[in-house]
């Protein structure tokens, strides 16, 4: 009886000594641990920052936002009246969202700063091409956007002030995203819109539309990041080829572009009076508006007689070669008067060398849905390369033209 008593004795003892050691110990955890590390709650991992984004016809709302670098980001996503798509290709984002209004969550970790580009990825309607956005990342709360300095939007994203790779014959600074390549065709009519004595009136020839045309066929392709080359060909069997190489690229509203570019020309098939160029071609953005280019060119083996040469000159065997070549500099702009709707300007006056017939000049009007655009254009000569702007305009005519480019990415 004694010795059971004194055993119950010694377990509560062991017992209270435990209790006072787990005590002991949670005190002790408390004080070493930091604060927010008691609690389970607060022990886990970060909760994200959670962002509610309504997608209607057409636009995102909100369509600008900023998050830190490295924070935890929640999209949440619902749509107010059809379906549509939320891309941010950058990060790797590509979510369908339903037309009930059913929110999507779309969780990631907001890497380095930059900026990047959100667009309706489901086809919504006649406005769907201008249904975009922008996600800043920034290095801290209300610091600078990265709009100066070379933007971090991908060759992927639709760059609305820079939507194709030429203005109207002019090229571009856009860059084509590597194994990527593009389609464009150019369509001038032959008759000049003044007429021709004897062919029955403007009207009558439906605006010049009755007359053959020049037709062209243009292939590019994404060889490596920032360089592209690219084929040329006309229905005269007129052949460009042409490469591209990307020196600058900044794509804020002030941002700047800088490429050069080489070419190799000539008729029948590229086997017959070969011509080449080489240009700079300097790009400036005027805010969310427009762009301007200045693109200083040198054009060689330009006095020969090709098809678009508004009066081929008498070549003379004494002659020193000395107004062989040309040197011009291309003037243009395009700009933005809707979401996806641009006016587009060309002047290529000839600054020295080789000077015949007019200089080229275009204009036009553009519009763009998604990865087309469709151009209707006009212009004082056929040509639409280099070596074609080189040889000279009418002086008198003008002709009526459209441009079609497909981006297949």
């Amino acid at each position: 009886m004694i010795v059971t008593m004194d055993r119950q004795m010694g377990h509560k003892i062991m017992m209270r000594r435990s209790a006072v050691f787990l005590l002991s110990g949670i005190l002790a955890g408390a004080w070493v641990l930091p604060a927010g590390a008691a609690g389970s709650d607060e022990a886990g991992a970060q909760s994200p920052r959670v962002i509610e984004i309504a997608a209607s016809r057409f636009a995102f709302e909100p369509a600008d936002l900023e998050v830190l670098v490295g924070e935890s980001v929640q999209l949440v996503v619902h749509s107010t009246d059809v379906q549509h798509g939320f891309s941010i290709p950058t990060l790797g984002i590509r979510e369908t969202i339903p037309p009930d209004g059913t929110p999507v969550a779309i969780d990631f970790v907001a890497g380095e700063a930059g900026r990047h580009q959100i667009a309706c990825s489901v086809f919504c309607g006649a406005g769907h091409g201008g249904m975009s956005g922008v996600l800043s990342i920034v290095g801290s709360a209300g610091g600078a956007r990265p709009t100066d300095g070379p933007d971090q939007v991908a060759d992927l994203e639709v760059d609305v002030l820079e939507p194709d790779f030429t203005l109207i014959t002019l090229p571009t600074t856009l860059r084509l995203p590597q194994g990527k390549f593009t389609f464009r065709l150019t369509h001038r009519f032959s008759r000049p819109l003044d007429g021709r004595e004897g062919d029955g009136g403007l009207v009558k020839n439906f605006l010049g539309f009755d007359s053959p045309a020049i037709i062209g066929i243009e292939f590019r392709y994404g060889l490596l990041p920032g360089t592209q080359v690219g084929f040329y060909r006309s229905n005269t069997r007129h052949i460009q080829l042409f490469a591209r190489q990307n020196i600058l690229w900044q794509r804020g509203p002030r941002g700047i572009g800088l490429d050069i570019q080489a070419s190799l020309e000539g008729l029948d098939n590229l086997s017959d009076d070969h011509g080449g160029s080489v240009q700079a071609i300097l790009s400036k953005r005027l805010g969310n508006r427009a762009s301007v280019y200045v693109e200083p060119t040198f054009v060689g083996n330009v006095n020969n007689a090709l098809f678009f040469h508004p009066a081929p000159p008498e070549l003379d065997d004494d002659d020193d070669g000395s107004e062989d070549a040309t040197f011009m500099i291309g003037l243009g702009a395009r700009l933005r008067v809707r979401p996806t709707v641009y006016l587009i300007g060309e002047f290529v006056p000839r600054v020295s060398g080789f000077d015949d017939g007019a200089h080229h000049m275009s204009f036009g009007i553009e519009k763009r849905t998604g990865g087309h655009s469709f151009q209707l254009n006009f212009s004082n000569s056929l040509g639409t390369t280099p070596l074609h702007q080189a040889q000279g305009a009418n002086e008198d005519d003008w002709f009526i033209g459209f441009n079609i480019a497909r981006k297949f990415f």
